[in-house]
C-alpha cells in the first residue's frame, strides 16, 4: 500500500481507490422485473437509479444529472421494456438525481415535501454547477427545472401487480428529505443517498447524527439488496462500513471541535484509515464543516459553499500535487 503521510506532508494515498470487481456503468435486473442502473465510479455528480416494471406502467427511482447521462438510462429502459415511464422517484433534490426530470416527459414526479421545497427553491444554479463540475459545463445550460408534482411526508406505499413498493423518509440524513424505495417481498432497498459504498459519503446539507440512525433503522429492516445512491450494488455489510465512517468523522471531529481546531485544520488531522480509499476523500472537510454546524445547534444556517469548495480544492491539490488553482476536480 502507498505510504499515507501526516498534516506536514501527504495526508492519503494517491490512487489506491477500492474498486470491487464488477462494478461498472450498465443496467442490471436484480429480480424479477426490478433493475438497478450503475454509473461507475460514482464520484460527484454520477450517481445511480433504479426500474421498476408493471403491466400498468413503469416506475424509474431518480433520472441523474445531465442529458448524456439520462438519454443513456433511457436507452438501457427501452431495452427491457416498450412501456413509457410513468412514475418517477426523485429520492432527494441534488442535481445528480433530479436533473434530468424533464427527459422524462409524461411521468409524474414524486418526492419528500422537502424534495420538491428544494427544487423549486434552488432551480437549476447553472454557473455554480459549471464552476463545480466543469468536465459537464456544456451540459447544464440544457437542464429545464422539473419539480415534483406529488409529494409526501413519512411513508406512501404504491400497489403494483402483487409487489408493494414503499416510499420511505426516516428524517434528515444526506439532507433533510431523502426517500429510499423499499420492495418488502423481494427485500431489497433503493436507497439514494443514504447509502454510499466507496465512496465518501457528503453530509453538507445534511445531518450526520440522524444519519447514523436512519442507517441503523435500515440495518434493522429485512433487506438483502442495497442499491446505493453512489456506488456499487451492496448490502447491510457496506451499509454498515459507511455507517463506520459517518462514526468515526463524527468522533473525531467533536474531539477537534473541543480543542478548538478549525475544520480545515481537523479535516487534515483526522486519520481516515481504510476510508481514505474511499473515492474523493476530501469531503471530509464539508462533512467536518457540517459537524461543527451540528455541535453549535446551526443546522438551519447553510453551510459557506465557497468555503468548502476551496477547502476541497486545496486538499485534492495536496493529494494530487499540483496548483490548488488548476481545475477542480481534475482528476479521480
Amino acid at each position: 500500500m502507498p505510504p499515507v503521510y501526516l498534516t506536514s506532508e501527504r495526508w492519503w494515498p494517491m490512487h489506491d481507490y477500492i474498486t470491487p470487481a464488477g462494478w461498472r456503468t450498465g443496467i442490471e435486473e436484480v429480480a424479477p422485473k426490478i433493475y438497478a442502473y450503475i454509473q461507475a465510479y460514482g464520484e460527484l455528480g454520477v450517481s445511480n437509479a433504479g426500474l421498476l416494471l408493471d403491466r400498468e406502467g413503469v416506475m424509474a427511482i431518480d433520472a441523474l444529472m445531465v442529458p448524456s447521462m439520462t438519454t443513456r438510462f433511457l436507452g438501457a429502459i427501452k431495452k427491457v421494456t416498450k412501456r413509457p415511464v410513468s412514475r418517477l422517484v426523485n429520492t432527494h433534490h441534488h442535481v445528480d438525481h433530479s436533473g434530468g426530470n424533464f427527459l422524462f416527459r409524461d411521468a409524474q414526479v414524486i418526492s419528500h415535501t422537502f424534495c420538491r421545497d428544494e427544487q423549486v427553491r434552488e432551480g437549476i444554479p447553472v454557473k455554480q454547477l459549471q464552476q463545480r463540475i466543469p468536465r459537464f459545463a456544456k451540459e447544464f445550460s440544457k437542464l429545464k427545472p422539473k419539480a415534483p408534482d406529488l409529494t409526501f411526508e413519512d411513508r406512501l406505499v404504491f400497489h403494483q401487480s402483487g409487489r408493494d413498493v414503499e416510499l420511505r423518509h426516516l428524517g434528515p440524513a444526506h439532507t433533510f428529505g431523502d426517500a429510499f424505495v423499499y420492495l418488502p417481498k423481494d427485500k431489497i432497498l433503493f436507497a439514494g443517498d443514504l447509502a454510499f459504498y466507496y465512496v465518501t459519503p457528503l453530509a453538507f446539507q445534511g445531518h450526520v447524527g440522524n444519519w447514523i440512525k436512519v442507517a441503523d433503522r435500515i440495518l434493522k429492516m429485512d433487506v438483502d439488496l442495497i442499491v446505493p445512491g453512489h456506488g456499487p450494488l451492496g448490502g447491510k455489510k457496506e451499509l454498515r462500513e459507511m455507517r463506520s465512517y459517518l462514526m468515526l468523522i463524527r468522533r473525531e471531529a467533536k474531539k477537534r471541535f473541543q480543542l478548538g481546531m478549525s475544520p480545515e485544520e481537523a479535516a487534515r488531522d483526522v486519520k481516515l484509515g481504510i476510508y481514505a480509499r474511499w473515492r474523493e476523500p476530501e469531503r471530509i472537510l464539508p462533512n467536518i464543516m457540517r459537524l461543527y454546524q451540528e455541535f453549535q445547534n446551526e443546522l438551519d444556517q447553510p453551510i459557506d459553499r465557497q468555503r468548502m469548495m476551496d477547502g476541497m480544492r486545496q486538499l485534492r491539490a495536496e493529494r494530487h500535487n499540483h496548483a490548488a488553482g488548476e481545475p477542480d476536480w481534475c482528476c479521480t
